[in-house]
């Protein structure tokens, strides 16, 4: 049984046609369910929940990055399959997994292509692509083991299934269960005959990370800003089952 969750903004007019377009192909192919639509005041935990219980076994998103976001905790928590119809923007997601926006995806979901990919958790929340720092200068502990703390601020790409840009040919697996952690920071007598500034790069993996910084710092996990002093990272214990197409990008 599939059920849809449709995010807010998608009742804008601008997607009414595309939406139309959508269920009816969805009826064509026999994959209709029931639909819901998230508000501002309309927690998502109860919806999926319930659903699950009368046998749910597939929750489909549609919408973009945010959409996922704002449902991932309480679908990787149901262990359920996780499918995405994008429309909008971002959706750097889809594009990993290898979804087309709109009517196309609906094939895909009815090829049910299932992948079981790694999911992270920082500070409780998971996420599927990857975290970034981007004025990084705090110490990063990994695996209980070593301590690293950049001489001078860089940045960090915490990678799960990709970085923060996904347009780096370098994607980490998200089945090998270990993230791909990567710090970047410019050499201190790092000019070239450009003027271009050269950077020095380490790259370890790891399963579990912790972050520890004096003052308070902005981590990206999926496109979503986090401000602490401390970022617990770990991989989640519970695999996520996510509907993609032989175009994802690993």
């Amino acid at each position: 049984m599939y059920y849809y969750i449709y995010d807010e903004f998608i009742q804008d007019k601008r997607y009414e046609k595309e939406l139309i377009r959508i269920e009816n192909r969805l009826a064509d192919l026999g994959i209709t369910g029931k639909i819901s639509r998230l508000a501002l005041f309309r927690d998502p935990t109860e919806m999926i929940a319930d659903e699950v219980s009368r046998g749910v076994s597939t929750v489909v998103a549609v919408g973009n990055d945010q959409t996922v976001r704002k449902i991932i905790d309480v679908v990787a928590d149901q262990n359920v399959i996780f499918g995405l119809i994008p429309l909008g923007t971002p959706n750097n997601l889809a594009k990993l997994l290898g979804l087309p926006e709109g009517v196309p995806a609906c094939d895909i979901l009815s090829a049910r292509s299932i992948e079981t990919i790694d999911l992270g958790s920082v500070n409780g929340r998971r996420f599927i692509s990857g975290l970034s720092v981007p004025n990084f200068s705090a110490e990063i502990t990994y695996d209980g083991k070593f301590k690293i703390e950049p001489a001078r601020p860089g940045t960090l790409e915490i990678r799960n299934l990709a970085g923060a840009e996904i347009s780096r040919e370098t994607l980490a697996d998200p089945r090998d269960g270990l993230f791909e952690t990567t710090i970047r920071v410019g050499l201190k007598k790092g000019w070239n005959f450009f003027k271009k500034q050269k950077y020095g790069e380490s790259l370890l993996t790891s399963r579990r990370l912790a972050i520890r910084s004096r003052e308070p710092i902005s981590l990206i996990a999926d496109g979503e800003e986090m401000i602490d002093k401390r970022f617990d990272i770990r991989m989640n214990p519970q695999p996520l089952q996510v509907i993609t197409s032989r175009r994802r990008m690993f």
